[in-house]
């Protein structure tokens, strides 16, 4: 009736009643203007059409936190789940709106559903921003030493469950105590940012992560990639930073001493495996002259096996 429009249209936040099939038995004026700003047609806010509709035609399209809470209100709805809290985006996927979707059951004889949207962009940015604060190196924007950690033992599970390799590339740079002291700390920060951007461009694909370890050590965690495919990455990265031009006081070039570990059947023990196996090989590395890269690989990761508790090992030479 009347007092029930002008109830649910006083409401600041779109709220819409269902009925068990799902369709739209009415829409708040809140729900009509945000759909005017998330561009949704007239025609799927129309009272008798689908609610699912609407919803994934307001949510960023593709986004899988859309289709999981399209699948939480039809379990909602099919009664396997008594009540709804999901968060999701809507709007435009540039600059999303996340909206925070509560529903359950309006009342028991009626068999209609109500729905309540909440925006939450503003905590949802904050959170992020806390999340990003708290994972990455401030100078150099690759992830930090506590998300690489948490990332490495995540990848190598993931891998270990699908029988994929993986590789671990650390990388130091050669003699930046001397650039810094030569060339100032300003210049030294800079020094150690163009080479970060370098290592990042190598982490292309989702299981993949760049990170700086600490002062002038840095890493790079390669998901679902052999041995052969990590020599090639990480001769590129030698090569790539020697190539910036940065040079010491004396006119040599900055240069990067690299040390690879691949294990290409992981076990649970990998992630403390593959770090020290790296570790050790990038130490080989800068003890035999820097500026190359030494690849070790973790035994019984190849149908070429080495011996009994030795590890491959291979030195490329710049």
């Amino acid at each position: 009736g009347g007092l029930h429009t002008l109830v649910l249209d006083s409401l600041s936040d779109p709220v819409a009643i269902l009925d068990a099939r799902g369709t739209i038995v009415d829409l708040n004026a809140a729900w009509l203007r945000f759909a005017r700003l998330a561009a949704v047609p007239a025609s799927f806010t129309r009272p008798g059409g689908s609610y699912l509709d609407l919803l994934i035609a307001s949510g960023v399209r593709g986004d899988p936190h859309v289709a999981d809470a399209a699948r939480g209100l039809l379990a909602l709805l099919a009664g396997t789940r008594h009540e709804l809290r999901m968060d999701y985006p809507a709007g435009d996927a540039r600059a999303p709106r996340w909206l925070l979707m509560r529903a359950g059951p309006l009342d028991e004889p009626s068999g209609l559903f109500v729905v309540s949207q909440v925006d939450i962009t503003e905590r949802r940015c904050a959170e992020e921003e806390a999340w990003r604060l708290a994972h990455r190196d401030c100078l150099t924007g690759l992830a930090n030493r506590r998300h690489f950690d948490e990332r490495l033992a995540a990848e190598v599970r993931r891998c270990l469950r699908h029988g994929s390799p993986i590789s671990l590339v650390e990388i130091d740079v050669d003699s930046f105590k001397a650039y810094n002291d030569g060339h100032g700390h300003v210049a030294g920060d800079h020094c150690l940012r163009r080479i970060a951007s370098v290592i990042a461009h190598h982490a292309r694909r989702p299981g993949d992560l760049a990170a700086r370890l600490g002062g002038d050590e840095f890493a790079l965690v390669l998901a679902d990639t052999g041995y052969e495919a990590t020599g090639r990455i990480a001769r590129e990265l030698r090569q790539e930073v020697e190539d910036l031009g940065l040079r010491l006081d004396s006119g040599a070039p900055v240069t990067v001493s690299v040390g690879a570990a691949t294990s290409e059947s992981p076990s649970t023990a990998a992630p403390q495996a593959l770090f020290a196996l790296a570790d050790r090989a990038l130490y080989q590395a800068k003890r035999e002259g820097r500026n190359r890269v030494v690849q070790l690989r973790v035994p019984g990761g190849s149908t070429r096996r080495p011996g009994r508790g030795r590890c491959e090992r291979t030195a490329i030479m710049p």
